[in-house]
Protein backbone atom coordinates (compact mmCIF):
# COMPACT_ATOMS: atom_id res chain seq x y z
CA UNK A 1 0.00 0.00 0.00
CA UNK A 2 1.00 3.56 -0.60
CA UNK A 3 0.44 6.79 1.26
CA UNK A 4 -0.21 10.27 1.13
CA UNK A 5 -0.58 12.91 3.56
CA UNK A 6 -3.98 15.53 4.07
CA UNK A 7 -3.23 18.57 6.51
CA UNK A 8 -5.12 18.31 9.49
CA UNK A 9 -5.64 14.40 9.36
CA UNK A 10 -3.04 13.12 11.48
CA UNK A 11 -2.83 9.68 9.90
CA UNK A 12 -1.10 8.45 6.79
CA UNK A 13 -4.43 8.27 4.01
CA UNK A 14 -3.81 5.32 2.14
CA UNK A 15 -3.89 5.81 -1.66
CA UNK A 16 -6.48 3.48 -2.10
CA UNK A 17 -9.63 3.80 -0.25
CA UNK A 18 -12.54 1.08 0.89
CA UNK A 19 -16.13 2.49 -0.26
CA UNK A 20 -18.39 0.53 3.10
CA UNK A 21 -21.63 0.54 0.76
CA UNK A 22 -21.86 -2.83 0.35
CA UNK A 23 -20.74 -3.62 3.82
CA UNK A 24 -24.12 -5.33 5.82
CA UNK A 25 -23.77 -7.39 7.97
CA UNK A 26 -20.51 -9.06 10.06
CA UNK A 27 -20.15 -11.36 7.01
CA UNK A 28 -18.98 -8.91 4.73
CA UNK A 29 -16.21 -7.86 7.85
CA UNK A 30 -14.11 -10.14 6.10
CA UNK A 31 -13.43 -7.26 2.94
CA UNK A 32 -12.43 -4.52 6.09
CA UNK A 33 -10.23 -7.23 8.12
CA UNK A 34 -8.35 -7.68 4.40
CA UNK A 35 -8.01 -4.35 3.70
CA UNK A 36 -6.18 -3.36 6.58
CA UNK A 37 -4.29 -6.27 6.34
CA UNK A 38 -2.81 -5.69 3.13
CA UNK A 39 -2.04 -1.63 4.60
CA UNK A 40 -5.11 0.03 4.08
CA UNK A 41 -6.42 2.93 6.25
CA UNK A 42 -9.27 4.80 4.62
CA UNK A 43 -12.77 3.72 4.29
CA UNK A 44 -15.25 5.56 2.75
CA UNK A 45 -18.92 6.12 4.67
CA UNK A 46 -21.74 7.39 4.01
CA UNK A 47 -25.83 8.01 5.80
CA UNK A 48 -26.54 7.09 2.61
CA UNK A 49 -25.55 3.48 2.61
CA UNK A 50 -28.53 1.35 3.66
CA UNK A 51 -30.17 4.33 5.14
CA UNK A 52 -27.29 3.49 8.03
CA UNK A 53 -27.10 -0.24 7.67
CA UNK A 54 -23.33 0.34 6.32
CA UNK A 55 -22.47 2.66 9.16
CA UNK A 56 -23.66 0.42 11.72
CA UNK A 57 -21.73 -2.94 10.12
CA UNK A 58 -18.52 -1.02 10.28
CA UNK A 59 -18.98 0.01 13.10
CA UNK A 60 -19.22 -3.20 14.49
CA UNK A 61 -15.95 -4.26 13.10
CA UNK A 62 -14.20 -1.31 14.54
CA UNK A 63 -15.31 -2.01 17.98
CA UNK A 64 -13.97 -5.85 17.08
CA UNK A 65 -10.87 -5.07 15.09
CA UNK A 66 -9.91 -2.07 16.75
CA UNK A 67 -7.36 -1.10 14.02
CA UNK A 68 -4.52 1.14 14.78
CA UNK A 69 -4.47 3.39 11.68
CA UNK A 70 -7.51 4.31 10.45
CA UNK A 71 -8.73 6.97 8.46
CA UNK A 72 -12.87 7.88 8.31
CA UNK A 73 -13.60 9.59 5.16
CA UNK A 74 -18.09 10.15 5.66
CA UNK A 75 -19.95 11.63 3.94
CA UNK A 76 -23.87 13.20 4.54
CA UNK A 77 -26.86 15.18 3.56
CA UNK A 78 -28.00 13.44 0.69
CA UNK A 79 -31.07 14.29 -0.74
CA UNK A 80 -33.77 14.67 0.55
CA UNK A 81 -31.51 15.88 3.41
CA UNK A 82 -29.54 18.29 1.64
CA UNK A 83 -29.18 21.06 4.09
CA UNK A 84 -27.31 23.18 6.41
CA UNK A 85 -29.36 21.93 9.65
CA UNK A 86 -28.99 18.13 8.55
CA UNK A 87 -25.59 18.45 8.87
CA UNK A 88 -25.14 18.09 12.57
CA UNK A 89 -27.86 15.75 13.28
CA UNK A 90 -26.16 13.31 10.23
CA UNK A 91 -22.83 13.82 11.53
CA UNK A 92 -23.80 12.46 15.23
CA UNK A 93 -25.54 9.63 13.87
CA UNK A 94 -22.69 8.62 11.72
CA UNK A 95 -20.18 8.76 14.63
CA UNK A 96 -22.62 7.07 16.33
CA UNK A 97 -23.08 4.18 14.33
CA UNK A 98 -19.36 4.13 14.02
CA UNK A 99 -18.45 4.41 17.71
CA UNK A 100 -15.63 7.10 16.93
CA UNK A 101 -15.37 10.62 18.20
CA UNK A 102 -14.53 12.33 15.01
CA UNK A 103 -14.67 11.85 11.16
CA UNK A 104 -11.50 12.83 9.73
CA UNK A 105 -12.86 13.77 6.10
CA UNK A 106 -16.70 15.11 5.92
CA UNK A 107 -18.10 15.61 2.85
CA UNK A 108 -21.64 17.36 2.19
CA UNK A 109 -23.24 13.80 -0.16
CA UNK A 110 -24.16 16.27 -3.01
CA UNK A 111 -24.66 20.39 -3.26
CA UNK A 112 -27.97 21.99 -3.45
CA UNK A 113 -27.05 25.31 -5.04
CA UNK A 114 -30.22 27.11 -4.44
CA UNK A 115 -28.77 27.06 -1.01
CA UNK A 116 -26.14 29.88 -0.48
CA UNK A 117 -22.45 28.46 0.24
CA UNK A 118 -21.77 30.55 3.04
CA UNK A 119 -24.27 28.33 4.91
CA UNK A 120 -23.22 24.36 4.70
CA UNK A 121 -19.43 26.12 5.40
CA UNK A 122 -20.89 27.60 8.63
CA UNK A 123 -22.79 24.46 9.51
CA UNK A 124 -19.34 22.67 8.77
CA UNK A 125 -17.18 25.18 10.56
CA UNK A 126 -18.97 24.63 13.68
CA UNK A 127 -18.73 20.95 13.64
CA UNK A 128 -14.65 21.50 13.55
CA UNK A 129 -14.33 23.89 16.20
CA UNK A 130 -16.42 21.47 18.27
CA UNK A 131 -14.00 18.46 17.21
CA UNK A 132 -16.34 16.42 15.44
CA UNK A 133 -15.09 16.83 12.04
CA UNK A 134 -10.84 17.40 10.85
CA UNK A 135 -11.11 18.93 7.00
CA UNK A 136 -14.25 18.96 4.80
CA UNK A 137 -14.99 19.31 1.38
CA UNK A 138 -18.04 18.51 -0.99
CA UNK A 139 -19.08 15.34 -3.16
CA UNK A 140 -20.85 15.72 -6.42
CA UNK A 141 -19.70 19.39 -6.29
CA UNK A 142 -18.80 22.15 -9.20
CA UNK A 143 -15.85 23.80 -8.82
CA UNK A 144 -17.04 26.84 -8.92
CA UNK A 145 -19.52 25.90 -5.39
CA UNK A 146 -15.65 24.40 -3.95
CA UNK A 147 -13.71 27.53 -4.60
CA UNK A 148 -17.18 29.65 -3.43
CA UNK A 149 -17.30 27.99 -0.16
CA UNK A 150 -13.71 28.29 0.29
CA UNK A 151 -13.41 31.94 -0.18
CA UNK A 152 -16.10 32.31 2.27
CA UNK A 153 -14.52 30.11 4.87
CA UNK A 154 -11.09 31.48 4.71
CA UNK A 155 -12.46 34.80 4.66
CA UNK A 156 -13.40 33.84 8.27
CA UNK A 157 -10.23 32.87 9.24
CA UNK A 158 -11.63 28.75 8.36
CA UNK A 159 -9.48 26.48 5.69
CA UNK A 160 -12.17 26.00 3.21
CA UNK A 161 -12.95 22.85 1.52
CA UNK A 162 -9.75 20.84 0.74
CA UNK A 163 -11.22 17.31 -0.57
CA UNK A 164 -13.79 16.54 -3.26
CA UNK A 165 -15.30 13.62 -4.08
CA UNK A 166 -16.61 13.13 -7.55
CA UNK A 167 -16.33 11.37 -10.71
CA UNK A 168 -13.36 10.21 -12.15
CA UNK A 169 -11.54 7.71 -14.48
CA UNK A 170 -10.36 6.91 -17.17
CA UNK A 171 -13.61 6.14 -18.63
CA UNK A 172 -15.47 9.46 -19.28
CA UNK A 173 -19.26 9.29 -18.57
CA UNK A 174 -21.49 10.40 -21.21
CA UNK A 175 -24.24 10.93 -18.70
CA UNK A 176 -24.58 11.01 -14.73
CA UNK A 177 -24.71 7.30 -12.77
CA UNK A 178 -27.45 8.97 -10.67
CA UNK A 179 -29.40 12.55 -10.66
CA UNK A 180 -26.79 14.90 -9.24
CA UNK A 181 -23.60 12.93 -9.36
CA UNK A 182 -20.88 14.73 -10.87
CA UNK A 183 -17.97 13.98 -12.85
CA UNK A 184 -14.74 15.57 -12.68
CA UNK A 185 -14.56 18.11 -16.10
CA UNK A 186 -11.53 19.70 -17.58
CA UNK A 187 -11.92 22.62 -15.84
CA UNK A 188 -12.05 21.03 -12.43
CA UNK A 189 -8.97 18.96 -13.41
CA UNK A 190 -7.27 22.21 -13.46
CA UNK A 191 -8.67 23.26 -10.29
CA UNK A 192 -7.83 20.40 -8.33
CA UNK A 193 -4.16 20.77 -9.27
CA UNK A 194 -4.18 24.48 -8.50
CA UNK A 195 -5.45 24.70 -5.37
CA UNK A 196 -3.62 20.96 -4.33
CA UNK A 197 -7.00 19.80 -3.43
CA UNK A 198 -7.82 15.93 -2.78
CA UNK A 199 -9.38 13.94 -4.98
CA UNK A 200 -11.67 10.85 -3.61
CA UNK A 201 -12.93 9.43 -6.61
CA UNK A 202 -16.12 7.27 -6.75
CA UNK A 203 -16.52 4.71 -9.42
CA UNK A 204 -12.70 4.75 -10.16
CA UNK A 205 -12.80 1.74 -12.22
CA UNK A 206 -15.56 2.97 -14.39
CA UNK A 207 -17.74 -0.19 -11.90
CA UNK A 208 -16.14 -3.03 -14.30
CA UNK A 209 -15.95 -1.29 -17.33
CA UNK A 210 -12.06 -2.11 -17.67
CA UNK A 211 -12.63 -5.69 -15.77
CA UNK A 212 -12.59 -8.99 -17.76
CA UNK A 213 -15.92 -10.27 -17.08
CA UNK A 214 -18.89 -11.37 -19.23
CA UNK A 215 -20.93 -7.93 -20.65
CA UNK A 216 -24.09 -9.51 -19.13
CA UNK A 217 -22.19 -9.77 -15.67
CA UNK A 218 -22.05 -6.23 -15.22
CA UNK A 219 -24.54 -3.72 -13.32
CA UNK A 220 -26.70 -2.28 -16.93
CA UNK A 221 -26.07 1.10 -15.95
CA UNK A 222 -22.15 0.65 -16.58
CA UNK A 223 -22.74 0.84 -20.56
CA UNK A 224 -25.63 3.32 -20.03
CA UNK A 225 -22.77 5.51 -18.96
CA UNK A 226 -19.50 4.58 -20.23
CA UNK A 227 -19.66 2.43 -23.09
CA UNK A 228 -18.71 4.85 -25.99
CA UNK A 229 -15.86 4.43 -29.01
CA UNK A 230 -13.75 6.39 -27.04
CA UNK A 231 -13.76 4.76 -23.82
CA UNK A 232 -13.88 1.66 -25.64
CA UNK A 233 -10.60 2.36 -26.95
CA UNK A 234 -9.29 3.78 -23.94
CA UNK A 235 -10.14 0.18 -22.18
CA UNK A 236 -8.00 -1.48 -25.34
CA UNK A 237 -5.09 0.64 -24.88
CA UNK A 238 -5.12 -0.62 -21.19
CA UNK A 239 -5.30 -4.04 -21.95
CA UNK A 240 -2.60 -3.28 -23.67
CA UNK A 241 -0.76 -1.77 -21.53
CA UNK A 242 -1.72 -4.01 -19.04
CA UNK A 243 -0.33 -6.95 -20.95
CA UNK A 244 3.13 -5.43 -20.79
CA UNK A 245 3.56 -5.19 -17.56
CA UNK A 246 1.75 -8.11 -16.62
CA UNK A 247 -0.88 -6.79 -14.81
CA UNK A 248 -4.86 -6.52 -15.79
CA UNK A 249 -6.52 -3.58 -17.65
CA UNK A 250 -8.40 -3.11 -14.26
CA UNK A 251 -4.96 -2.19 -12.83
CA UNK A 252 -3.97 0.04 -15.42
CA UNK A 253 -7.05 2.22 -14.99
CA UNK A 254 -6.72 2.77 -11.17
CA UNK A 255 -2.81 3.48 -11.77
CA UNK A 256 -4.39 6.27 -14.07
CA UNK A 257 -6.23 7.70 -11.86
CA UNK A 258 -3.53 7.54 -9.23
CA UNK A 259 -0.84 9.01 -12.07
CA UNK A 260 -2.73 13.02 -11.89
CA UNK A 261 -1.51 15.97 -11.34
CA UNK A 262 -3.46 16.41 -7.86
CA UNK A 263 -3.57 14.09 -5.25
CA UNK A 264 -5.82 11.56 -5.74
CA UNK A 265 -7.22 8.53 -3.34
CA UNK A 266 -9.52 6.07 -5.32
CA UNK A 267 -12.56 4.63 -3.72
CA UNK A 268 -12.93 1.01 -4.84
CA UNK A 269 -15.88 -0.79 -4.03
CA UNK A 270 -15.60 -4.69 -4.23
CA UNK A 271 -17.51 -7.26 -2.91
CA UNK A 272 -15.51 -9.91 -2.13
CA UNK A 273 -11.97 -10.51 -0.71
CA UNK A 274 -10.55 -11.95 -4.37
CA UNK A 275 -11.74 -8.88 -6.12
CA UNK A 276 -10.50 -6.26 -3.14
CA UNK A 277 -7.16 -8.01 -4.25
CA UNK A 278 -7.21 -7.59 -7.77
CA UNK A 279 -8.64 -3.83 -7.76
CA UNK A 280 -5.93 -3.16 -5.18
CA UNK A 281 -3.30 -4.00 -7.34
CA UNK A 282 -3.60 -1.34 -9.44
CA UNK A 283 -1.55 0.53 -6.21
CA UNK A 284 1.62 -0.58 -7.26
CA UNK A 285 1.57 0.25 -10.88
CA UNK A 286 3.75 2.60 -12.02
CA UNK A 287 3.18 4.84 -15.20
CA UNK A 288 5.04 7.74 -16.70
CA UNK A 289 3.16 10.77 -18.10
CA UNK A 290 3.60 9.56 -21.84
CA UNK A 291 1.97 6.04 -20.64
CA UNK A 292 -0.73 8.52 -18.97
CA UNK A 293 -1.19 10.78 -21.80
CA UNK A 294 -2.04 7.52 -24.07
CA UNK A 295 -4.48 5.88 -22.65
CA UNK A 296 -6.45 9.12 -21.73
CA UNK A 297 -6.06 10.46 -25.29
CA UNK A 298 -3.66 7.50 -27.60
CA UNK A 299 -1.66 9.82 -28.59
Amino acid sequence: MRYSHIDGVPTPVSRCVLGTSGIRGVEKHALLDAFFEAGGTCIDTARAYGGGASEEAVGAWIARARPERLVVLAKGAHPPHCTPEAVGVELTRTLEALGVECADVYLLHRDDTSVPVGEFVDALEREVAAGRVRVYGGSNWESERLAEATAYARARGGRGMVAVSNHFSLAEPVEPLYPGCVAVSARQREYLAAHNVALFPWSSQARGFFADVPRESLDPNVWRCWDTEENRARRERARQLAATLGVRAINVALAYVLHQPFPTFPIVGPQTVAELRLASRGVAVELDAAQVRWLETGR
